[in-house]
């Protein structure tokens, strides 16, 4: 986009881009110096929601006025009830740090895209195919769901995207949700389990990624259109990004323990945009930026309602128990009930519950029992990868059907094996942890 284009924008969708910024910037101030309140730093998302309500999908818009009607008669209910108003300040706050973490990420799309874009021809077989369920998860581990549609416009220049390279793409992105510190669900996790340490997580998150990947590349490999279909032309200009990032984050955490993970990926994701840029395009790096504020920021419209419904359902959920003094988690949080909750959170995503609103509930419900948070953190992490990759209403697969025209219930099908492979994979990752840690 050039400078034309950019002062043709409409104005509210230029605020926007602005308003998130600046979101963005208080909530590094708040993290980093504690000068700012976390409710004031999240008053911009809401104005930010208010405007980004035109360019959202009706259906994403009932679905977070749901939550946000929910979430606000427990409020109203528990303080009413005599409930403590710490979880009015928790609403007003709408998620901010992880709303700021999604916008700070949102900026490597602009290096991403320059290592990953090509006008070389699609290679056929086996093995590209690999190399495009392995290099797309890389890159969707940093960038996610916009390595989707990078990759997936590419693969289908010319000619309809495949079901067996949908499927790949579903593969190479849902399974980043078990172990990337840039994913959404990482934050969300370590909110909704507090005390969740990220080394254990990932300690835990990388096999279990690896083992899904493997049974997903020996099912794609053994589909009887593999050797014809294309895959998309993976260089290492693409993987060297997403691969450095990841380790800047686990050096940060081990040398600053005392910033939480999300803050320090906010941090690096802006840090290395501006470095890069700065470094290798210095005279367009302006350019760049204010493109991205204008246009790539305004796109995370859905993404920033949905947190922000599902901070304000969080806090009505732990405002009304408390008032109430209900009690729904069992007595004790071990691998049997972590089981059962990935059964049910799984089930729930099937039905159309966003891992967003379950990982809330979920964390506001159980954290009264759970003795030990990274059982918890990872219970939640299996729950958000395996319910993304299986359900047809997650935002992945309505991306597929309706961009690229995949069927649901072809997906459905292609899924019929990888569902209770990945329910067994957790279970035992879960029992093994606990057996672990004692």
């Amino acid at each position: 986009m050039d400078q034309k284009t950019i002062s043709t924008l409409p104005l509210s969708t230029t605020v926007t881009g602005w308003t998130l910024l600046l979101m963005l910037l208080l909530s590094l101030i708040t993290a980093l110096t504690h000068a700012v309140p976390d409710y004031i730093a999240g008053a911009p998302v809401w104005l930010a929601a208010a405007l980004l309500i035109r360019r959202q999908r009706p259906s994403q818009l009932i679905q977070s006025a749901v939550l946000l009607i929910a979430g606000a008669t427990g409020l109203a209910i528990g303080i009413y009830q005599g409930g403590d108003q710490r979880y009015l300040m928790k609403a007003f706050e709408a998620n901010q740090m992880i709303i700021a973490m999604l916008i700070a990420v949102s900026f490597l799309r602009i290096v991403a895209t320059r290592g990953i874009q090509t006008d070389e021809q699609l290679p056929p077989g086996r093995t590209a195919m690999l190399r495009t369920l392995f290099g797309t998860h890389l890159i969707a581990a940093v960038i996610n769901i916009s390595s989707i549609m990078i990759v997936g416009d590419r693969l289908s220049n010319h000619r309809q995207l495949t079901p067996l390279q949908g499927l790949t793409l579903l593969r190479a992105f849902s399974i980043c949700a078990c172990w990337s510190p840039f994913f959404a669900a990482m934050g969300v996790v370590l909110i909704s389990a507090p005390g969740a340490q990220l080394s254990t997580l990932m300690i835990y998150g990388l096999p279990t990624a690896l083992i899904a990947l493997i049974f997903s590349a020996w099912q794609i490999s053994h589909h009887p259109d593999a050797d014809k279909t294309h895959g998309y032309p993976m260089h290492a200009g693409a993987l060297w990004m997403p691969l450095l990032l990841a380790i800047l984050v686990i050096i940060a955490h081990h040398y600053l323990p005392e910033l939480s993970v999300i803050t320090l990926v906010t941090l690096i994701s802006i840090l290395f945009t501006l470095t890069y840029l700065l470094l290798r395009q210095p005279r367009d790096c302006a350019i760049h930026l204010k493109t991205h504020i204008h246009e790539g920021l305004p796109k995370l419209g859905s993404e920033v309602t949905l947190f922000l419904a599902a901070a304000v359902l969080a806090s009505g959920v732990a405002a009304l128990l408390e008032s109430l003094q209900l009690r729904l988690a069992p007595e004790h949080f071990t691998a049997a009930e972590a089981c059962l909750t990935l059964s049910a959170l799984v089930g729930l995503a099937l039905i159309g519950m966003h891992p967003v609103t379950s990982a809330v509930l979920a964390g506001s419900i159980l954290m009264p029992s759970v003795s030990d948070p990274n059982l918890l953190g990872i219970t939640l992490l299996l729950s958000w990868s395996i319910g993304v990759g299986l359900s047809p209403f997650s935002g992945v697969q309505l991306s597929l059907q309706s961009r690229y025209g995949i069927s649901a219930i072809t997906l459905m099908k292609l899924n019929r094996f990888y569902g209770p492979f990945m329910l067994t994979t957790g279970f035992a990752v879960l029992w093994t942890y606990s057996a672990v840690s004692g």
